[in-house]
């Protein structure tokens, strides 16, 4: 029918609306931007494989209950390489 011909187009006409993102990521990376949602922490060593500046910022905003918000949004930060505080902090020795 014409009533059918006419949604059928316009839920095709929506499905090209919609844009499509690819990337590739591994288990690895799966495993890793769960961690910094349950434990950001976690997430930023997996990220980065070691203690830095980063690793602690999120352990201290995780271990706080009202700012864990906060962490998970650091961490996911951190993760797609929105921001990094130890490249910006320096040890001289």
């Amino acid at each position: 029918t014409v009533h059918h011909v006419v949604h059928h187009h316009r839920h095709q006409t929506l499905l090209h609306c919609i844009p499509v993102i690819m990337v590739e990521c591994t288990g690895r990376d799966i495993l890793t931007v769960i961690c910094c949602i349950i434990v950001p922490p976690l997430g930023i060593y997996l990220k980065s494989e070691k203690f830095d500046a980063d690793f602690w910022i999120a352990l201290i905003l995780w271990l706080f209950l009202f700012t864990w918000p906060i962490a998970v949004i650091f961490a996911i930060g951190y993760f797609f390489e929105m921001w990094s505080c130890a490249g910006n902090i320096k040890v001289n020795g």
